[in-house]
């Protein structure tokens, strides 16, 4: 997904993918407060497992609804149950509520009320009767007045803890409820001192308490069903959105800010955010279930069912799209495996992990071997040590179970410490003539060959010693010999270079007289300017071998200036631009390098680009182009010269770099073997290398030297 359609085509998915979410929150939210709306009696048993309550319930709402307009109570407490005010007026028509009770104001005498309410006419035979009777408690006091001396009790548990109630035709009808001011009514300063309550209902109204139950019940399906689908379409968008995220390659700036967020926030965040919507969701239940009961002021309640609904559509897209960047930035850390390290607890510990184990790895490898093995064995005499600790302390707690078995595993684990220790001691001497042996080794590879070691004699360590002494010894002598072969070498090919010169010069000045004769025959004009040409070579090769002998020795002199490659390589092709032209070869120069300077000496260095030039005309395969380039890095620059040979080139790279080693065997070319010696001993004794690759037919040099930083140079 790392084209420009794609990334706006996920893009696209993610953000509708967020819309549907978004609508489905909001959806979730209109069915809760159709929940809501549903009374709490209503639930998804059969009819035959509700019946009971059920008529219970329309009991007890037919009695609120009898007491609020006979007897002026109840007017805080409404009770409706599942019915509305047009559903309650509906059963009025097949049921009635007949009343009979006994009140007691205070300080005045007992009065009885005796009513009908509803549907006094109707035929109740083969219908449902349920009723309820209620009595003081005698046991509790009364004043003289007729009021309760207890007001404790009737503020803490409520009128009902005065009475005794028992039910008249069967014990489920106890669970019919009774408006508190009916029983005990402050207002009216009066008090109930018995009664009875019946409610009865037709064959009919039976029908319609039970059809509206049940669309009731087929009501809450639906909203469970609707929330079931709701809840899988949340959850598959959910994993949409990981996969949408998964496949995304590039991270904008406002997400890369977000990545650098501890994770434990973005948990909390998310975390938040689901309370908030759960929070949201039990509110838009909480108050639409106070508005289905006409709890309290019913116009407040239907305001703020209204708002929270309100507040629920503006909040939800907010909250999916806050759980969409959490899900984002989550799946990102995952794919970069980067979660636990944006951590604030694991990621923190693991980094100090890290950089404590790296830290103890570079410790280690900066040590020296013997303190590397010193290390090693020392950790591991502390391992054992340890185990055998563990093994003497579990023996010790075995011996009130195991007897004599586990005092002789205890003393047989002292016993091996001890032994421990005593090996512990040896090994630390012998370590010690150990690092003496290292240290004889070290000084003797740092060039130090008849390094000593001050090794006690009879120990393992002193035949190794004496033995390296001796191998250091003989490679002195060895090296001395070498030394001074290869001196004589320099001064032989010196001495003869010189001596040659000054014949040399003779004879070249006695082919020139010959070669201005102007008696001469013509065949022996031929014989003389063969002479020139053979004694120009030979003044050329004793001139190579002085300079080549020179800078071997280490006594040329080198002064060292600012250079730049390209400008070099550029005068050396210009210099030799006719022996190009006469060899007919095409050459390639590019430089893909912006800093080209570097320090060497200017005339050693043109002397080296120009050999390596003209090995490459001299045999490079006809037709074929020379490509020469310069590159550099942030530390070197380098120049390149590649050309395809002539020859199969059946010789290594070591081989063509010695003294007069000539590509082609048959030595008919016009080349003496020293070029490409001389361009390696110039450019070390400038301070670069020179490096010969050979692949295939292709032939390459490769020229590199630092480059001059400069920054450092101001």
């Amino acid at each position: 997904m790392d084209t420009k359609w794609k990334k706006w085509l996920n893009f696209i998915a993610v953000f509708i993918v967020i819309i549907i979410m978004s609508v489905t929150g909001i959806y979730g939210a209109i069915e809760c407060n159709k929940l809501g709306m549903i009374d709490g009696t209503v639930s998804l048993d059969s009819l035959e497992d509700s019946r009971e309550s059920l008529f219970s319930d329309t009991a007890s709402a037919l009695i609120f609804q009898w007491a609020s307009e006979k007897q002026g109570v109840a007017n805080s407490t409404t009770y409706k149950g599942i019915f509305g005010e047009k559903e309650l007026k509906e059963i009025l028509r097949g049921a009635v509520v007949e009343a009979k009770l006994k009140i007691k104001p205070y300080g005045k005498k007992m009065k009885t009320i005796q009513e009908t309410y509803g549907a006094k006419k109707a035929d109740y035979q083969g219908g449902k009767i349920t009723g309820i009777r209620m009595e003081r408690d005698t046991s509790q006091k009364v004043k003289s007045d007729g009021s309760f001396t207890d007001t404790q009790t009737e503020d803490d548990g409520g009128a009902e803890a005065f009475y005794r109630f028992s039910s008249i035709y069967s014990e489920s009808d106890l669970s019919v409820n009774i408006p508190e001011e009916l029983l005990i009514n402050s207002d009216k300063k009066q008090r109930l001192e018995n009664g009875t309550i019946t409610v009865k209902f037709t064959k009919q109204c039976i029908r319609n308490i039970e059809t509206y139950y049940k669309e009731r019940q087929k009501e809450l399906q639906n909203i469970i069903k609707t929330a079931i689908v709701l809840a899988g379409i949340e959850c598959f968008g959910s994993i949409l959105l990981i996969i949408l995220f998964a496949l995304q390659e590039r991270r904008t700036r406002f997400f890369a800010g977000i990545d650098r967020i501890w994770w434990e926030v973005i948990a909390m965040l998310v975390c938040s955010v689901m309370i908030a919507g759960g929070t949201l969701f039990a509110a838009v239940f909480y108050f639409s279930r106070q508005y289905s009961s006409s709890s309290g002021n019913t116009i407040q309640t239907s305001t703020v069912v209204e708002t929270f609904m309100i507040i629920s559509f503006m909040v939800i897209p907010c909250i999916v799209a806050i759980f969409a960047v959490c899900v984002q930035t989550t799946v990102w850390r995952i794919k970069q495996k980067k979660l636990l390290d944006t951590t604030l607890c694991f990621g923190y510990f693991r980094k100090w992990y890290r950089l404590s184990k790296e830290r103890k790895r570079l410790e280690y490898e900066a040590m020296s071997f013997s303190k590397q093995h010193e290390k090693d064995r020392i950790k591991q005499y502390r391992t054992v040590r340890k185990i055998l600790i563990v093994f003497i302390f579990l023996s010790i707690c075995a011996i009130p179970y195991f007897s004599f078995f586990g005092v002789g595993m205890a003393i047989l684990g002292v016993a091996a410490v001890r032994c421990l220790i005593r090996y512990s001691e040896q090994y630390a001497k012998e370590q010690k003539n150990l690092c003496k042996l290292i240290d004889q080794i070290d000084r003797i590879s740092n060039g130090e060959l008849t390094a000593q070691a001050d090794i006690p004699k009879g120990t393992i360590y002193y035949d190794y010693s004496q033995k390296l002494s001796n191998i250091g010894n003989g490679m002195e002598k060895a090296l001395q010999e070498q030394m001074r072969g290869e001196k004589m070498k320099i001064d032989l090919i010196t001495n003869v270079s010189h001596d040659l010169k000054t014949p040399l010069t003779s004879i070249i000045g006695y082919v020139d007289l010959l070669g201005k004769d102007e008696t001469l025959s013509p065949e022996s004009r031929d014989y003389v300017q063969i002479l020139n040409k053979k004694t120009e070579r030979l003044k050329n090769i004793i001139a190579d071998l002085f300079e080549l002998a020179k800078a071997t020795s280490g006594d040329m002199k080198v002064n060292l200036e600012e250079m730049d490659m390209r400008r070099l390589m550029e005068q050396t092709l210009a210099d030799m631009e006719d022996k190009i032209h006469q060899a007919g070869f095409i050459i390639r120069f590019e430089c893909h390098a912006k800093q080209t300077k570097f320090m060497g000496d200017v005339n050693r260095m043109y002397r080296v680009v120009q050999n390596v030039m003209e090995n490459a005309l001299k045999y490079s395969l006809k037709g074929t182009r020379i490509f020469v380039d310069i590159y550099e890095d942030p530390k070197s620059l380098w120049m390149e010269v590649v050309n395809t040979a002539s020859y199969e080139m059946n010789f290594t790279e070591e081989e063509i770099m010695e003294r007069f080693a000539r590509a082609e065997k048959s030595r008919t070319s016009e080349g003496n073997g020293l070029g490409l010696s001389i361009a390696d001993s110039f450019t070390k004794n400038c301070g670069g290398s020179f490096k010969i690759s050979i692949k295939g037919d292709q032939f390459r040099v490769k020229i590199i030297f630092d480059k001059i930083n400069n920054e450092k140079k101001r």
